[in-house]
């Protein structure tokens, strides 16, 4: 096995050893960062993601083993994962933080092949159910879900996001195209009373749209592309009705640095277009 592919044991003991937990699987960005790297994709593994089976019994039991060795319990909540409910805690200590999700099963997580890959502790062992590290140096994403399957605010936040980081033109590809165009259907439909798969997960796409247009290598055309879809229509009508030409966008937009420029940037897109 490529070396770039082995599990960090280093890490896996340091996440044991400061929190005490005796088994998990790490996911996340930090299991396919040096893959990444490789291909010449950096960005930083701000936290550590962690999945736990189990359910509210084993809940209570990590949130007081993470007190216990000194963390700061951030979030603790239930959620849902591909509509099934689950147990999210957000824990920090120093310069280590962990988003653990407590799950009934590991096939919980992960909707896309870059999404499921993980590290076991304390075997040391890869699991990569769907070769997905061989499929990111390809490029080569896919849907492992109906865009049914999941609230398409969330889905098309990770989906974007994921697009934007590893420069995937899902236009031209006729797989992910369908596969946008329906989450964008979806969003345009979806109606729910339920806070969590309403003001939460239209709040997280919001924020993950902006991080994604951030992500981009060419914001332009990633937007673009996003209008192309019908994505941008879905989550933000009033710039996608308006924007007839990306010369239209101020070329400002290539150089922000956060999610605050991005919007200033669109107020004054829209300013402009309404003079």
């Amino acid at each position: 096995m490529d070396t770039i592919y082995m599990p960090n044991l280093r890490i896996l003991k340091r996440i044991a050893r400061e929190s005490g937990l005796k088994e998990f699987w790490l996911g996340g960005s930090i299991t396919y960062y040096q893959v990444a790297k490789k291909m010449g994709i950096t960005f930083d593994c701000k936290d550590y993601d962690l999945a736990i089976k189990g359910g509210k019994r084993e809940y209570a039991s990590v949130k007081q083993k993470l007190k216990e060795h000194g963390f700061h319990i951030i979030k603790n909540r239930p959620y849902y994962l591909k509509f099934q409910k689950a147990f999210q805690i957000i824990a920090k200590k120093g310069d280590i933080q962990l988003d653990i999700a407590i799950v009934n099963e590991l096939s919980c997580l992960g909707h896309f092949n870059f999404e499921c890959i993980f590290w076991n502790f304390p075997s040391g062992k890869l699991y990569d159910p769907y070769n997905s590290l061989d499929a990111i140096k390809k490029k080569n994403l896919i849907p492992i879900i109906s865009p049914k399957d999941e609230n398409p605010f969330i889905l098309t936040s990770r989906f974007v996001k994921l697009c934007a980081r590893f420069n995937i033109d899902f236009i031209n590809n006729k797989k992910l195209y369908i596969f946008s165009k329906s989450l964008a259907k979806l969003m345009r439909k979806w109606k729910t009373a339920n806070k969590f798969h309403g003001k939460y997960a239209k709040e997280h796409t919001y924020f993950g749209m902006l991080q994604a247009i951030l992500r981009s290598k060419e914001r332009k055309v990633f937007i673009k592309r996003l209008q192309m879809s019908g994505i941008l229509n879905a989550i933000f009508p009033e710039i996608g009705r308006k924007l007839k030409n990306l010369n239209d966008i101020n070329n400002e937009i290539e150089n922000a640095k956060t999610p605050e420029d991005i919007v200033r940037i669109l107020r004054h897109f829209l300013k402009n277009d309404k003079k």
